[in-house]
């Protein structure tokens, strides 16, 4: 905890030396950047990963003059761009992927017999993947916020600006349903 708590006055010095000598900002960029492209990685996928998190650090290193120092940490900070800018991908690719869903239906259609056993055969992270993919935004990144990054409910709430009661009961909410989403294929199965 000594070194979180180090590193969180380290962000706020940090980004307030970048001001006058932005080439400070370099060290808020090799302490976070793991963590924001870990989360993009999930959010977003690893294929565009690494270009969002550069962004976020180019788009924080723009509003660095604009930052609250009385928030030592920065990783709320950084993983709400960096959540703004998945968002802002995945309504940018919508409407492509609204065309590719359509052309695989028909393809689906034509081979209806062979659909069930494609469906069923991909290993139980794929199924999550999918389970993930048909949230909305939001409650997507809640709980990859929350389960693989590991950050707390305050923290979440500061990244996302909500309260942390609804932090709290929406990711409460959100794993019972995501739960449910993953039993129904076994429960079909077994019937």
């Amino acid at each position: 905890m000594g070194n979180q708590k180090h590193a969180e006055v380290a962000d706020a010095r940090t980004i307030a030396r970048s001001v006058d000598e932005p080439q400070a900002f370099a060290a808020l960029f090799e302490r976070h950047f793991s963590v924001v492209c870990r989360f993009l990685s999930l959010r977003a996928g690893e294929h565009s990963a690494a270009d969002l998190a550069a962004e976020t650090f180019v788009i924080a290193f723009r509003r660095r003059a604009d930052y609250d120092l009385t928030r030592a940490d920065a990783r709320p900070w950084l993983l709400g761009i960096a959540a703004n800018l998945a968002h802002e991908q995945r309504r940018n690719e919508r409407r492509r992927q609204d065309a590719l869903f359509r052309l695989e239906r028909e393809r689906t259609m034509n081979s209806q017999d062979d659909a069930p056993a494609a469906m069923g055969a991909g290993p139980s992270s794929e199924n999550l993947r999918a389970a993930l993919a048909e949230l909305p935004p939001e409650e997507c990144d809640l709980l990859l916020l929350f389960g693989c990054v590991g950050m707390s409910y305050s923290e979440i709430g500061e990244a996302l600006s909500l309260p942390v009661g609804t932090v709290r009961s929406r990711i409460y909410r959100l794993r019972h349903k995501l739960r449910g989403r993953l039993s129904l294929p076994a429960e079909e199965v077994g019937a």
